[in-house]
C-alpha cells in the first residue's frame, strides 16, 4: 500500500475496493497501532492478526477484548483504536 495522506482524502494513490457482506458478518476496523511493532515488518504483523481464529458470533465487545489481549502484549508505541460492526441486513 502506498504511503501518503489518510484514506478518504482523495489523495495518495489508494484504490477503492468493494466487498460483499452477508448478515452476521463482522467488520473490523483498526489503526496501525494495533498491529505495528518497532523493528517488525508490517506484513508479519498483519499475518499474525489474520492467523487468529476469532469467533464473531458473540458479543462484539468480547471480540474486541479478545483481539486486544492477543495483540497488545506490551505497552504500545502508538495509539490503538478498534471498531467492530455486525451486518444485520
Amino acid at each position: 500500500m502506498p504511503v501518503g495522506p489518510p484514506l478518504g482524502t482523495g489523495h495518495g494513490g489508494y484504490e477503492a475496493v468493494s466487498a460483499s457482506c452477508r448478515p452476521g458478518d463482522v467488520l473490523l476496523l483498526y489503526t496501525d497501532g494495533l498491529v505495528e511493532r518497532r523493528g517488525e515488518d508490517i506484513d508479519a504483523s498483519l499475518d499474525r492478526l489474520a492467523g487468529f481464529r476469532l469467533h464473531s458470533d458473540g458479543d462484539l465487545g468480547e471480540l474486541v477484548d479478545r483481539i486486544l489481549s492477543l495483540l497488545v502484549v506490551e505497552p504500545a508505541d502508538d495509539d490503538i483504536a478498534v471498531l467492530t460492526a455486525r451486518i444485520v441486513r
